[in-house]
């Protein structure tokens, strides 16, 4: 359920208890779909100090916020990301694989897979989570939704499709190019069909990139912004965080919690 205040919650603000219980239970909420413990906000008691304000900050800093100010108010953009991972905790999803990544893509050992890893000797960050499969490995939708784009070029002669699944936007990158693509703009798709292959990784002279595995590269928007999903560093609708760009729409969010918790297909 979306989170209603009706005044403003966290540093210097009126704090009604009221307020402050929904505020503290839609972040305790957030830290569970996220896996951020950072972001949880202690006890949902009413009252708002460290504890909150804390979470608050935290929680603007994953957003990419350059000036974080512990606090939410009625229809301001705090409140309206919070909102929309709320939305998304609610879509059922599944894997986009039958069976586990075989490396990790979060945690110890995930390194260059997980999502902000520093990339191109630190001048950007990963935009999405890296799901490491054998070439030409099926790639399955993770929830119903309808293709708005693609399949286009996209990085390294692989492809990627875009996918609006109801409160949020999907990117499947790093696919194979197929002569016969299994969606095109404007299917509609169900949780667990394919939408494309595994694809391979090739330098301009056709070798492989030297990797443990080819992957399939996903991103997540929570649709609080529109536009294309691909910014450029100039742009003040681009992604952030601790002044590296990700070259992503300003929605992009961290899509390892949601990965790590989706069960198998069937």
């Amino acid at each position: 359920m979306p989170v209603s205040i009706e005044k403003a919650v966290g540093a210097g603000a009126p704090n009604r208890s009221a307020d402050v219980e929904a505020v503290q239970r839609a972040l305790q909420r957030a830290s569970d779909l996220t896996l951020d413990p950072r972001v949880h906000p202690g006890p949902a008691d009413g009252l708002c100090g460290d504890g909150t304000e804390g979470a608050l900050e935290r929680f603007q800093r994953r957003l990419g916020f350059g000036r974080p100010d512990a606090r939410i108010d009625p229809g301001g953009v705090t409140l309206a990301h919070l909102n929309a991972l709320l939305a998304i905790g609610e879509v059922e999803m599944s894997f986009p694989f039958t069976r586990p990544s075989t490396h990790p893509f979060e945690g110890p050992g995930a390194g260059m897979r997980a999502f902000g890893a520093r990339r191109s000797s630190g001048t950007r960050a990963h935009a999405g989570v890296d799901l490491y499969f054998p070439d030409f490995t099926e790639v399955l939708a993770i929830a119903d939704g309808v293709v708005t784009r693609g399949p286009e070029d996209f990085y390294l002669r692989t492809f990627a499709i875009e996918v609006d699944h109801g409160p949020f936007v999907a990117r499947y990158g790093e696919l194979a190019p197929d002569a016969t693509p299994p969606v095109k703009k404007g299917d509609e798709i169900t949780r667990g069909q394919v939408v494309g292959r595994v694809g391979i990784l090739k330098h301009a002279n056709g070798k492989r990139l030297n990797v443990p595995s080819m992957m399939l590269h996903f991103e997540m928007y929570d649709k609080t912004q529109t536009g294309g999903l691909t910014q450029n560093s100039t742009s003040r609708s681009a992604r952030w965080t601790n002044g590296v760009p990700f070259f992503r729409r300003k929605d992009l969010i961290d899509p390892t919690g949601f990965m790590h918790r989706a069960p198998l297909p069937g």
